[in-house]
């Protein structure tokens, strides 16, 4: 899991770049690497995750978002809500009194990953996905994972897409599916069933978890659910 620096009174992104980064200027990707809107988009108490020293103190923070990879290109799965929430943002702070979501939590941690082939959509095969709604900070792992598919000869092991951001809790309880942070994958739905065994691809699977991802299907009983890919474990 990446370090975090707590905000005190008084910090900035800028100074905390400088005192822990050694460079002020890398206060944007500090920014970007947090799934920020911006630089000023902090409060004193507020959990910062820090990239790696040697490869943050070579970025610069006049990159595009794309070519931050001197900074990392994504961060490493959270274990646990806690990490998740230090990762990946405090979702509670966005969510309605009425189970809906505060429009800014969207806007200032989702985007779109590009897919390098179109998938059929689960609840409607005759329309396709050419991209996933998903965190921003994993944009990059998202499509690296996918150009690996391509690269394995994997690209007919997936043949639906179920979703991806989706703002909901968790199925049958009462705390958020990791599909609200944007950092879940579904595919195959239709044979993959959550409490079955499901006939994902095992080398899919393998993929993914090389990459980071806990598979559903490792899970038991009822909870088991082989469609499900999320980019944390523990939770």
């Amino acid at each position: 899991m990446a370090k975090a620096h707590i905000l005190r009174k008084g910090e900035t992104l800028a100074s905390v770049a400088e005192q822990l980064l050694g460079d002020r200027r890398l206060a944007a990707a500090l920014a970007d690497y947090n799934g920020l809107a911006g630089v000023k988009d902090v409060v004193p108490g507020q959990s910062i995750a820090l990239p790696p020293r040697p490869r943050a103190a070579k970025a610069r923070a006049t990159l595009p978002a794309g070519a931050r990879a001197a900074v990392a290109p994504w961060p490493p799965a959270p274990s646990g809500m806690a990490a998740i929430i230090a990762t990946f943002g405090d979702i509670r702070a966005y969510a309605r009194d009425d189970g809906t979501a505060d429009p800014k939590w969207e806007q200032r941690f989702m985007a779109r990953a590009a897919l390098p082939f179109a998938i059929p959509l689960d609840w409607d095969t005759s329309k396709s996905a050419s991209g996933i709604r998903c965190h921003r900070l994993i944009v990059p792992l998202v499509e690296a994972v996918f150009a690996e598919i391509v690269r394995s000869g994997l690209q007919k092991s997936v043949k639906t897409y179920g979703g991806g951001y989706t703002w909901r809790m968790k199925r049958g309880q009462a705390k958020p599916s990791t599909h609200s942070w944007g950092i879940a994958i579904d595919l195959n739905a239709r044979t993959n069933a959550m409490g079955s065994a499901g006939d994902m691809d095992p080398a899919l699977v393998a993929l993914f978890e090389r990459h980071g991802f806990t598979w559903g299907g490792r899970w038991s009983g009822a909870n088991k659910d082989p469609m499900h890919f999320q980019y944390c474990s523990g939770y």
